[in-house]
């Protein structure tokens, strides 16, 4: 076969017996599909989002078809406002798959959208799209719409928009550097559906490990306050208990001497001794509260053993903290 080629202008170099001009480059629309066939890939435009779609019809079991492009073989269809289509009366008994397909009609030669209307069955199956090599129809699958037994209304849930399908539509690309659909469509239903198993298992998992951790974090918590509180009670039962047994040895020592010596003294020397034992229990006051505070005073004394005193006369000070190790 001679190769074929396009378009450059012709010349005419006569007429035919109906008075029509001859021309020597003439052709044929099929060449001019050709030559969309072999750029772009069949289905429709992938923007508009809608390009095609089919949706829900407002009465009865009706359905409307968006505004789209699309290209089958090289050849174009196009509509630019919806277009809507009554499907067959619901079944009685069993349930039925619809498809809706734009076809390119070579025997009519025309673009067009039908509905093949589906087979009852307890399972159905859509109708078969007619893909040949070389024939009168090629389609293209838009949607598969299912009929309920005695369904009356159409629903969207009963639709399934199958343009992103490249095995039965797909959207045009450029051959070069084109996008498998089919598989794309294929692969991202099962990546979604690994990810939302991951997800529901991974997000189970992060609830359990929170709890473990929040419930250990609360129970250490809760430990170190009891340890604090049973250290911290310990330590000021004993010091409390030391302190006060300090007082009871040196009073019991006290009065066993004093009363020893009491009968033996005159009554200014009795008195004497009064005033030191009010004086005496002055002091055990005073080194109680120093120990119970760990802040201990004393007057400041010089060689002879004398009170140090400031110009006021009053007694010089000094003041320590004792540092346990």
């Amino acid at each position: 076969m001679a190769m074929r080629y396009g378009y450059f202008d012709s010349e005419i170099t006569g007429v035919d017996s109906e008075g029509m001009p001859i021309f020597d480059r003439a052709e044929t629309s099929e060449l001019f599909r050709l030559l969309f066939a072999k750029l772009l890939t069949n289905g429709v435009l992938a923007q508009p989002g809608d390009c095609f779609q089919v949706v829900a019809g407002d009465t009865g079991l009706t359905i409307k078809v968006r505004p789209g492009f699309g290209l089958i073989n090289g050849a174009f269809a196009y509509d630019s406002a919806d277009a809507t289509y009554e499907l067959a009366t619901a079944p009685t008994q069993y349930s039925r798959i619809d498809r809706v397909v734009l076809r390119c009609n070579y025997l009519e030669r025309k673009c067009e959208i039908i509905v093949k209307t589906g087979t009852p069955a307890a399972t159905p199956v859509a109708p078969e799209l007619l893909q040949p090599a070389s024939g009168d129809y090629y389609e293209l699958g838009l949607a598969l719409v299912k009929i309920s037994t005695n369904q009356a209304v159409m629903t969207q849930s009963s639709i399934t928009d199958t343009r992103a399908d490249s095995s039965v539509c797909g959207y045009i690309t450029q051959f070069i550097d084109s996008i498998d659909t089919e598989v794309f469509f294929a692969q991202f239903e099962a990546f979604y559906a690994e990810f939302v198993d991951k997800s529901n298992a991974s997000y189970a998992e992060f609830l359990d490990m929170a709890q473990q951790s929040y419930d250990s974090f609360t129970a250490t918590i809760d430990n170190y306050i009891e340890g604090l509180e049973t250290r911290g009670e310990a330590s000021l039962t004993e010091i409390t208990e030391s302190l006060r047994e300090f007082q009871r040895q040196s009073q019991n020592a006290f009065n066993a001497w004093f009363a020893s010596v009491q009968d033996l003294l005159d009554e200014d020397v009795a008195g004497r001794l009064i005033n030191i034992t009010n004086n005496h229990e002055e002091r055990l006051t005073l080194t109680e509260y120093m120990n119970i505070h760990n802040d201990y005073f004393a007057p400041l004394l010089d060689d002879d053993g004398h009170v140090l005193l400031d110009d006021n006369d009053n007694a010089i000070m000094v003041d320590w903290k004792y540092k346990y190790a």
